[in-house]
């Protein structure tokens, strides 16, 4: 059979596992084996792809695949919808973008311009604020910013500042906070970066068997999850499976 042949073959086979293992119509499986190209085309487009691109894993591997193909891409366009409109929103995205380049201190700066008026109490910039300064290493204006947040936003939930809000505490030593944090945010963050972050705080900490245990809950957890999610969680599986090598 032509190597060709083989792969379109190998190609059908992965679809109608998938179509299986996912719970997906039967049907698509017939439009796969007797429409061979068109068939797992439209089965990419129609359900693979929204699953990936939908999570919010997914959204970051298309952020990540855009900054790939062109780096400053996202740059030149915040920078050019401030020139048109320089709103507070329009300089927050701005300071997102420099902060994505790696220039910390530009969204820094940014950042404390839009916190005035109005937004001087906005989650969203306050956060975004919080996360340049930790880029930075300053982890002690990360957790003022973060304390700020939290008192002038209580109904505000967010477990990315929740989790920055651990590790700067973490960062400054004060490793009881940080476990008593990383504990509570454990039970509720998306993903395994927080849980695996508690167990290697806990494993420095000489709470070995605690460590032990919280490691082998991260790989069950992304072994059992969708294999999209596995590929999304890989830096943490491996963390975990090292530490319990």
């Amino acid at each position: 059979m032509p190597a060709f042949g083989v792969l379109i073959l190998l190609a059908q086979i992965a679809c109608a596992v998938h179509v299986v293992r996912t719970g997906r119509p039967t049907f698509w499986i017939y439009i796969v084996v007797f429409i061979p190209a068109v068939g797992m085309a439209a089965y990419v487009l129609a359900e693979v792809l929204p699953e990936i691109f939908g999570s919010r894993s997914g959204r970051r591997l298309a952020t990540g695949l855009g900054r790939a193909i062109d780096p400053g891409k996202n740059l030149r366009e915040a920078q050019r919808r401030v020139a048109i409109t320089p709103t507070a929103e329009n300089k927050s995205a701005l300071a997102e973008a420099h902060l994505e380049a790696g220039d910390a201190d530009a969204a820094i700066a940014l950042y404390r311009e839009v916190l005035t008026g109005v937004h001087a109490t906005d989650p969203g910039m306050m956060l975004g604020l919080a996360r340049a300064l930790f880029a930075t290493g300053d982890a002690v204006e990360t957790q003022k910013v973060l304390e700020k947040l939290r008192a002038e936003n209580p109904g505000y939930v967010s477990p990315e500042g929740h989790l920055l809000y651990a590790r700067s505490l973490e960062a400054k030593g004060k490793i009881d906070d940080a476990l008593y944090e990383y504990n509570a945010l454990a039970n509720y963050f998306p993903g395994q970066e927080a849980r695996c972050r508690y167990a290697m705080l806990l494993q420095q900490s000489g709470r070995k068997d605690e460590a032990r245990r919280l490691f082998e809950e991260v790989c069950q957890a992304i072994d059992y999850g969708p294999s999209y999610q596995r590929r999304m969680q890989r830096d943490w599986y491996d963390i975990a499976k090292r530490a319990l090598a």
